[in-house]
């Protein structure tokens, strides 16, 4: 047996234990993270975590507990779990079609005690809403989500204030301010991930001052996610909304190399061929990870400097020029390089304790579909 205090961060003791593939999750670097994005917020209230990444309740409330009561999310089953977790504040951040924001809405009546928001960025959603809304007998809070070069939705700030002073006046709606998200913003040098994140936002800023010039207040502004978490934090009127924080993976560590986030998620596989010299096959393929991007979607711990081949629904290929020191059977250890789309894989995950699997958490949220 393995001296406990020898093996890496993301090993586990007995490895004969787990049925892979599976995912581990290691709660004190959760916790490290949690902590972490506090500091560089500044402040708890700034922030509005989304969910979309872990999609676990016990995640959730590890964050609750440490202050967090707002939180995004995209699915109606992550509006559920948020439901389910009694937080303060759920804001939708997927612009609802007519069949989403009408069951939205019915679950804003349902639990009062809850701030129930959701996105809007064009003038036939605003008056669909609306009708909704008024068929509910219930007001629908939104904010307005601006596109500031993203290309993925959003309406662009040049245009945005026109919504604004609809939004203002169209039945049974609350303007509750400006969602903007960035993602498209990667440089992997901080200095310039900042400087084109504060160029973007200047039409932004545009925008919030001609609401301002209405004689109204300063609107509330949500913006970024987890690459462009730090600048956004620079800026202390701003809400921050970051995800991937929370479990971090290989792509925003090449992005991000100096932030203070911890890897907190690992995938096991194992070893189950070696079908020709030098090459290895995994069970390890694209039902395990995500795999919208091109090869290699893992970085393979202990074949360093091998090559991914191929990845079918069960398999991952790699080809290996090393020494073989490798048996049938044998547990590899895999950091995704998208964790989010990697964790809805999975109906449960692995909870790693001091390297031991202490219990299994569910991935609640993982489904499009809600609970009737």
């Amino acid at each position: 047996m393995s001296n406990p205090t020898s093996l890496p961060w993301y090993a586990i003791e007995e490895e004969s234990q787990p049925l892979t593939p599976g995912l581990l999750v290691y709660p004190k670097r959760i916790e490290h993270n949690i902590e972490a994005m506090i500091s560089l917020a500044g402040d708890v209230k700034r922030l509005i975590p989304h969910i979309k990444t872990h999609k676990m309740a016990e995640i959730v409330k590890m964050q609750m507990s440490k202050g967090i009561r707002q939180f995004k999310c995209a699915t109606l089953s992550e509006v559920q779990l948020l439901i389910r977790c009694e937080v303060d504040g759920i804001l939708l951040a997927h612009q609802p079609t007519a069949e989403k924001i009408s069951l939205f809405l019915e679950w804003q009546k349902q639990y009062p005690n809850q701030h129930f928001s959701t996105l809007v960025d064009n003038e036939a959603s605003l008056l669909l809403f609306s009708r909704i809304a008024q068929e509910h007998k219930v007001q629908v809070h939104l904010w307005i989500d601006i596109n500031n070069g993203m290309n993925r939705t959003g309406c662009n700030p040049e245009k945005a204030f026109s919504l604004y002073k609809s939004l203002k006046q169209t039945p049974n709606c609350t303007f509750s301010g400006l969602h903007v998200y960035d993602g498209h913003i990667r440089p992997p040098d901080l200095k310039e991930r900042t400087q084109a994140c504060q160029n973007d936002f200047v039409a932004v800023e545009k925008l919030i001052h001609n609401i301002e010039k209405q004689g109204e207040e300063s609107p509330r502004c949500i913006a970024g996610g987890s690459p462009s978490f730090y600048p956004h934090a620079l800026h202390d009127k701003v809400m921050l909304s970051p995800g991937t924080t929370l479990l971090w993976d290989a792509n925003y560590s090449a992005v991000w190399p100096e932030s203070p986030f911890q890897k907190a998620a690992v995938i096991i596989t194992r070893l189950i061929s070696k079908p020709a010299k030098n090459i290895y096959c995994f069970d390890l393929g694209h039902k395990a990870v995500a795999s919208e991007m091109p090869l290699p979607r893992v970085d393979l711990i202990g074949m360093q400097g091998s090559i991914q081949k191929g990845q079918s629904e069960e398999h991952l290929v790699v080809e290996y020029t090393g020494e073989d020191t490798f048996v049938i059977g044998q547990l590899f250890y895999a950091i995704p390089k998208h964790i989010c789309p990697t964790v809805a894989k999975y109906n449960k995950v692995y909870v790693v304790h001091q390297h031991q699997i202490a219990s299994s958490w569910n991935v609640e949220a993982r489904d499009y579909q809600w609970e009737k």
